[in-house]
């Protein structure tokens, strides 16, 4: 087992929220707490050793359960806004292999920890086709195409890759999403980055990708559910005690709340530990966790 130190990034709409989650007191807007990611742009170091999650790794795939050259194949963040994200879509498995050299897209699901301020968010179109989207993006009419989906406390909402959608205001979310982290915004507001320039669009990346008619899937996730996709199993529940990963495949855990204790390390809200296939472990303390095991599905399709 492995502990994980957290990257904190700062975004133009992020929040000092995050600070509670093992987010960089000196960054006063963090959009998300990256808890494990091991993706060259945000790989994070592991603690106790001089090495980052990717490097170990790829010393030895086949002990976490991967293939030469994978890497770890998902990304878990603490995201919150204090304002609306950009409308945005992430690429399909086919869009990403062909047009950024990827073996998947990016899926992600969304377990709301705190609810956006006007309970919902945006996700899927009300528009009958692409060129309507594109139009009203263009013309500043988003809010005439795109869905205010309503979410509450301790939903989770799974967004498979080609989807439209964006966190609005308030949100604080576990999250979880595929290894590729590449996002096409369609807006943004008009919203000026530290240069200050307007924010970059891919409307025309986002518009190929886009799957016009997909929806989103909302659950309950309480304690002790389970719920698996194509991409991720999630498992809520609380540790106090022995901790087990079943699975064939490294898994992530993840604490929300509560603390728990290796080796003397204490790992607190915001910190993700790696648990080997198949490892059982005895952790003292008590935490309510999420345990995401990847499910491999690109290597047989």
């Amino acid at each position: 087992m492995y502990i994980l130190e957290p990257i904190s990034k700062e975004r133009i709409w992020g929040t000092p929220r995050l600070h509670q989650y093992q987010g960089d007191e000196g960054i006063a807007k963090i959009g998300s707490v990256y808890s494990a990611s091991g993706i060259t742009e945000i790989d994070c170091l592991v603690r106790n050793t001089d090495a980052t999650l990717n490097r170990l790794i790829q010393q030895d795939p086949q002990k976490f359960g991967l293939l030469p050259g994978e890497v770890y194949p998902l990304i878990i963040s603490f995201t919150a806004c204090d304002e609306n994200l950009s409308i945005q879509v992430h690429p399909t498995d086919d869009y990403s292999q062909s047009h950024e050299g990827m073996p998947y897209g990016k899926s992600e699901a969304w377990y709301f920890i705190e609810p956006p301020e006007a309970g919902w968010i945006y996700a899927e179109q009300l528009a009958s086709d692409k060129q309507m989207i594109a139009e009203a993006v263009k013309k500043k009419n988003y809010k005439k195409v795109l869905k205010e989906y309503p979410v509450a406390g301790n939903d989770l909402i799974y967004i498979p890759s080609g989807t439209i959608h964006a966190l609005t205001k308030g949100s604080l979310v576990y999250e979880i999403q595929q290894s590729t982290d590449i996002t096409y915004r369609f807006y943004d507001y008009d919203r000026i980055d530290s240069n200050g320039k307007e924010r970059e669009l891919h409307v025309d990346a986002a518009l190929e990708t886009l799957i016009f008619d997909q929806q989103v899937e909302k659950k309950t996730f309480e304690l002790d559910q389970t719920v698996s996709q194509r991409e991720f199993t999630l498992q809520h529940l609380e540790v106090s005690g022995e901790v087990k990963n079943p699975a064939s495949i490294a898994s992530m855990l993840t604490v929300l709340s509560g603390e728990l204790i290796l080796a003397e390390n204490v790992c607190r809200a915001g910190q993700s530990l790696l648990l080997m296939p198949g490892e059982e472990a005895i952790l003292p303390g008590k935490a309510e966790c999420v345990l995401a095991t990847p499910n491999p599905y690109w290597r047989y399709s």
